[in-house]
């Protein structure tokens, strides 16, 4: 076989991971006449796998620890409202005051029928602690620069507001420093309220610690140290 030349055997005369290819390319050049007539099991099978390729493809690496943080996001949530039931279940059977989860925990008195939901508690804390330590190690090494500036979660969390890397890369500072604030920001455009100042920035040590009136000036230098940053991260190894 040369090229994308088709192969015959004997139950086709194109086995599908050939014909996948050949559909990719968009070259049908290659489809010579005696393989117009394919069965649409064939087609379809190479259809699949031509599917599953373009799939494979796009999941970049930045994409994944988007997925990873929208996972740590969804834990975080499942932990604070199952933590709240157990607390208040564990005060209704007893009768006792709310108390603390950890001590409810510790008590040598916890009903049974209680104990599913403890379980639940305890992998969703230990889920919490894989996917942020996954998060620690992966996110230096797809976004170096960034994790500089924001720190592993912060910097997966910015990235998945933009969309991808390469979307963070392109925009421009003003734009970068209101992510996350886009409700606030419509509120804004309608109704004339305060516009925002800052979006998921906020979450920064540095513009939690800024006084009021300095918070706007802090999320500005910060979004221009991000756009720099991101430009580096995405473009960088392209013009190597």
């Amino acid at each position: 076989m040369t090229g994308n030349s088709l192969p015959e055997t004997e139950e086709h005369p194109v086995n599908p991971e050939d014909l996948s290819k050949i559909l990719e390319s968009g070259d049908s050049s290659n489809l010579k006449s005696e393989y117009q007539n394919l069965p649409f099991s064939l087609l379809r099978e190479a259809s699949i796998i031509q599917a599953k390729r373009a799939i494979q493809s796009s999941i970049t690496p930045d994409k994944n620890l988007i997925q990873v943080i929208e996972a740590l996001d969804e834990a975080h949530s499942n932990f604070n409202l199952t933590s709240e039931r157990f607390t208040t279940w564990y005060s209704q059977l007893t009768g006792n005051p709310r108390a603390r989860l950890d001590e409810i925990f510790d008590t040598e008195t916890l009903p049974s029928q209680m104990f599913i939901l403890k379980d639940h508690i305890e992998n969703t804390k230990k889920l919490i602690k894989e996917l942020s330590q996954y998060l620690d190690e992966k996110s230096p090494l797809i976004f170096p620069n960034l994790v500089k500036v924001l720190g592993t979660q912060l910097t997966v969390r910015i990235v998945a507001l933009a969309g991808n890397l390469s979307k963070l890369a392109r925009m421009p500072a003003s734009t970068i420093q209101l992510l996350g604030a886009e409700k606030a920001l419509f509120r804004h455009m309608a109704d004339g309220s305060p516009p925002p100042k800052h979006g998921v920035l906020y979450q920064h040590p540095k513009i939690k610690r800024a006084l009021g009136k300095d918070k706007g000036r802090a999320s500005r230098k910060l979004a221009a140290k991000v756009a720099i940053a991101s430009k580096i991260d995405f473009f960088g190894d392209k013009n190597e």
